[in-house]
């Protein structure tokens, strides 16, 4: 379990998703409230819609991580763990266009607000995030799906 290539990528992502949720979803709420006054000045929408597109989109990586860690441990399901990698795959390809619609209406806003350069820094960082999970888990589906080619290639030899 431990020592598969797969299992790093997969650990990899969840901690990225980790970071990307904890440290990050205070300066989500800030910038929310930005997006949100954006869209009240452009758009009538009602403010109920809002809260719950962001309890769901806060609560997307968490989920992700719980996924990818499951993963992990259905390791002896080659078939499963695929599938449950594809999943997560799914809503990390979702959290990475979803970042970047949310930073492309709220980066000027967060950048004003943020106290050093080196916050700044890491939530250009935030933007990329994304994108790297979702690699590294499309490396982890490449990797089990050799690994189950290779255990049925052994099966036809004997």
């Amino acid at each position: 379990m431990i020592q598969r290539i797969q299992t790093l990528y997969l650990i990899l992502a969840s901690v990225f998703y980790f970071c990307y949720w904890f440290f990050g979803l205070n300066w989500y709420y800030s910038g929310f409230e930005i997006l949100q006054e954006n869209f009240n000045n452009d758009f009538v929408i009602n403010s109920p819609l809002l809260e719950l597109i962001l309890n769901i989109t806060s609560n997307i990586p968490l989920v992700i991580l719980i996924i990818c860690i499951i993963s992990i441990f259905s390791y002896k399901s080659r078939p499963k763990q695929i599938l449950i990698c594809k999943v997560s795959l799914y809503l990390s390809l979702f959290m990475s266009i979803y970042t970047l619609f949310y930073f492309y209406f709220t980066l000027e806003g967060l950048a004003a607000i943020m106290p050093s350069k080196v916050l700044e820094i890491l939530m250009y960082a935030a933007i990329l995030n994304p994108f790297i999970c979702s690699y590294l888990i499309f490396l982890a589906i490449k990797s089990i799906r050799n690994d189950d080619e290779l255990v049925q290639s052994l099966n036809r030899i004997r």
